[in-house]
């Protein structure tokens, strides 16, 4: 039996490989428009076409896992990651880089999907949660770091190899998955007999209390989706911040959120995570609406800060504990059931972020989308419903 531990980082390593590839080439978007002759709007396409193909990825990744095991279906989304990542360095054009970015994110969503339901296969309730917060803790600082770690390649190379270290990386994954985690988890890799996919589906959108917890994770990530697409201009064009105070006051959210999940680990104790929920998603949607009357009444970076710490740093516990509340309906459908939740998390949330975007940018309009995902998500966390049991499929 592997030990939490070691099941903890493998899987947070794992998934790291997604926020790596979003964040660590930030900085090299220059360059690679320079190389490739292109402007640098164009080269921030890659992070939409990333964002879709990750969502189809995980759509299809966790109900294969269902049917062919864990083991052979993770391995490889993170081999075709790998590869798409060496082919991404040798990209000679805007439309290769597309092309092959499109299928590194599809590898990443094949294999992230897998996380949650190898936690659903080992544990349920506060366990479970208490697993989603430690991988959630250690996934804190992935995004973090990754766009110094791009920085710092940029200083002594150029972008190619920017990806050419996520190659390397994930393909030391596979080792490190091939003999760390799966030669310790055989039980999780036999597929059901009987197994038919669209049933499969069926039965997890036929569940609302399911159904309940997946839209509470993706209003909650779509609040903060809204705020990191209009991050810059709120804080360095709105309120006139310089580069590090943009980058301080940034810093304080990624604190935040690493705070509530050690305190979420220490309600986890004492307390089921559909009640921690029951008064994390209305904290946030109170925050939120701290932001709006600081855009409605001009009121100042004195509270719109602390209220946006509040609001993103409140996802540290609103996160794991509707994961867990969420799988906990499904014992043997797990890897299904994580793709219609990421898929949904990922293609909503892009689309309602896509959405303040095409709306007139300005602090209140930004807070107001903010806000309306805010109550919404907790007025589904405030309403009634049964009792957590485990939904045989």
């Amino acid at each position: 039996m592997i030990s939490t531990a070691r099941l903890t980082i493998l899987l947070a390593m794992t998934v790291a490989m997604g926020p790596f590839a979003i964040d660590a080439y930030l900085p090299s978007f220059p360059r690679i428009a320079e190389t490739l002759g292109v402007e640098v709007h164009d080269v921030s396409l890659t992070i939409s076409v990333y964002m879709l193909a990750f969502a189809f990825g995980q759509l299809f990744g966790g109900a294969l896992s269902d049917s062919f095991g864990r083991r052979w279906v993770m391995l490889s989304g993170v081999a075709v990651f790998s590869l798409s990542s060496v082919l991404i360095a040798l990209s000679g054009s805007l439309t290769e880089l597309l092309i092959w970015r499109a299928a590194q994110a599809f590898g990443a969503g094949f294999t992230a999907v897998s996380v949650p339901a190898i936690v659903r296969d080992r544990a349920t309730g506060r366990e479970a949660a208490t697993l989603f917060s430690l991988i959630g803790l250690i996934m804190i600082i992935a995004p973090a770091i990754a766009p110094t770690v791009g920085s710092a390649i940029l200083a002594v190379s150029d972008w190619p190899m920017i990806f050419i270290f996520l190659a390397a990386y994930s393909a030391m994954m596979i080792v490190l998955l091939w003999f760390g985690l799966f030669a310790k988890l055989e039980t999780i890799t036999r597929p059901p007999r009987d197994y038919r996919l669209l049933p499969a589906y069926l039965a997890v959108l036929s569940n609302p209390s399911a159904l309940r917890f997946m839209m509470i994770i993706t209003l909650g990530f779509s609040s903060m989706l809204i705020f990191l697409t209009h991050a810059s201009y709120i804080y360095q064009k709105w309120f006139g911040l310089s580069e590090f105070g943009f980058s301080a006051v940034f810093a304080a959210n990624i604190a935040t959120m690493a705070g509530c999940n050690f305190l979420n680990r220490f309600l986890l104790k004492r307390m089921d995570p559909d009640h921690i929920l029951k008064f994390s998603v209305p904290v946030q949607a109170l925050a939120i609406g701290g932001l709006v009357a600081a855009a409605a009444f001009d009121i100042g970076l004195w509270m719109f800060v602390p209220c946006m710490m509040v609001s993103v740093g409140s996802l540290g516990m609103i996160g794991p504990n509707a994961q867990a509340c969420a799988m906990h309906h499904f014992e043997h459908q797990a890897g299904t059931a994580a793709s219609i939740m990421g898929f949904t998390q990922f293609m909503l949330a892009g689309a309602i972020s896509a959405a303040s975007a095409l709306v007139p940018e300005s602090l209140i309009n930004i807070t107001l989308f903010m806000g309306a995902c805010g109550f919404l998500c907790a007025a589904l966390a405030l309403a009634p419903a049964k009792p957590l049991h485990a939904h045989q499929l």
